[in-house]
This record gives C-alpha cells, structure tokens and sequence, in this order.
C-alpha cells in the first residue's frame, strides 16, 4: 500500500539496522557487518555484546548465540550458513562483511572429528571458524593469565578463571558465565589475542583462535591491523 510504514521487522529494516545501528542511513557511511555465530547461549554471546558496543561506530557486529544448550558442530555450523545466505542476499551487501562461528573442540575424540568436519563444511559457505581447545573458557582466561597448559575439561578452564577473578577484582566471575561484568577485561583483549596466538602457533594442550575474530574485527577500526590472509 503507497505510503504504509515499513515494519521493523521487515527485510530493509533488518538490513538498514545492520548497516547503520540505531542512526538514520542519511547521514552514516555504511559499516561492514560482522556477525560471530557462537556454540553456547550465554557465555561467548555475552562477551561479544559488550565487544559490539566498543565497535558500532566502526562495525556492526551480529552476536548470534546457539539454538540451544549443547548444539552440535554441524547445528552452529548449518545456524552460521544460514546467516551469509541471509547476509550475501542482503541488498546492500558489503565485500568486507563475514560470518563467523565458534567452536569448542572439547576433550571426546568423537567431538573433535565433529568440529573439524563442521570447519570445513563452514569454509565452503565462505563462514569461518574459530576452534576452542577444550573450550571458549581458553579465551577468557588469557585476559587473566599467559598460559596454555592442560586443562583436563571446561570445569578446570573455568575454576582457574573464577579463582584469577575473584582474585584480582574482589568479587566473584559470577554464579552464571553469563552474569560476568566483560567490560573488566575486554581493554585486554589485544593482549590476550597475542597470547592466544603465540599458543596456538606453540600447539600448546590448551588454545584458541577467538584472536582472529579480534583482529578481524580490530582492522575495521582506525588504524588497526590488516585482515590476516585466508
């Protein structure tokens, strides 16, 4: 009908608040969209909620979490494929946009092969992958810690980072992962990508490439490092 109000809801609007956040489209350049796909509900989403803050006037950043509780490789993978269809069909898609996802490899052999299966059906949807070994828990703690020894499940990644925590701000991580104040230690997330990077290079029994996200993310700021090449 001529002249009917658009829904928010609709597929210009969503593609509009992509763009261009909460401002008005006449007056911003067009920001890149980074949408990150995570494996779990709360904790990583969390993170990145606060991330996107710092951001939005460099990138839009879409924080996607898990369907559910416990999704599988291949859910967060199909979730994440979904995502660049919806994003490459966008009407004012940009070259610089990309969809990543997150991964925990974990400590079951059968979990592993599920990761690096679901990685590489990622790569061929042009969505990358960011593995976690055992857990996303690895990226929190070097915040907190230089360290890539052996944890023996997520339990002791995430007992280590309460006890740092509580250590070094008085107060505990929080009875939920969720329930973290992030923005405590998202100013160290450089430093913690330097950390996560040299472990993974080291193969060390614990490690994360969550660093590439940031520096993804980072090249879209003013003077921030180049995208790493594919």
């Amino acid at each position: 009908m001529p002249g009917a109000h658009k829904s928010k809801h609709s597929k210009p609007a969503r593609e509009a608040r992509w763009r261009y956040g909460e401002r008005s489209v006449d007056t911003r350049t067009p920001l890149p969209v980074v949408v990150i796909v995570c494996d779990d509900t709360q904790t990583a989403p969390a993170y990145f909620a606060e991330l996107k803050r710092m951001v939005k006037q460099h990138a839009t950043l879409n924080v996607v979490p898990a369907a559910c509780q416990g999704a599988s490789p291949d859910t967060v993978v199909e979730q994440a494929v979904g995502q660049r269809k919806e994003l490459t069909a966008s009407s004012d898609v940009n070259d610089n946009d990309a969809v990543w996802t997150l991964i925990d490899v974990e400590g079951e052999a059968d979990r592993q092969r599920e990761a690096q299966a679901a990685r590489s059906r990622a790569e061929q949807h042009n969505v990358k992958v960011a593995l976690s070994i055992p857990c996303y828990e690895v990226w929190t703690l070097l915040h907190l810690e230089d360290t890539g020894a052996q944890f023996n499940d997520c339990r002791d990644v995430l007992a280590r980072v309460q006890h740092l925590w509580e250590k070094e701000f008085g107060q505990e991580f929080g009875r939920k992962k969720a329930q973290a104040d992030y923005s405590k230690i998202i100013g160290r997330r450089h430093e913690a990508a330097t950390r996560a990077e040299a472990h993974w290079n080291q193969n060390d029994p614990s490690r994360t490439e969550v660093f590439r996200i940031i520096e993804a993310i980072d090249a879209y700021l003013p003077q921030g490092p180049k995208p790493r090449a594919e």
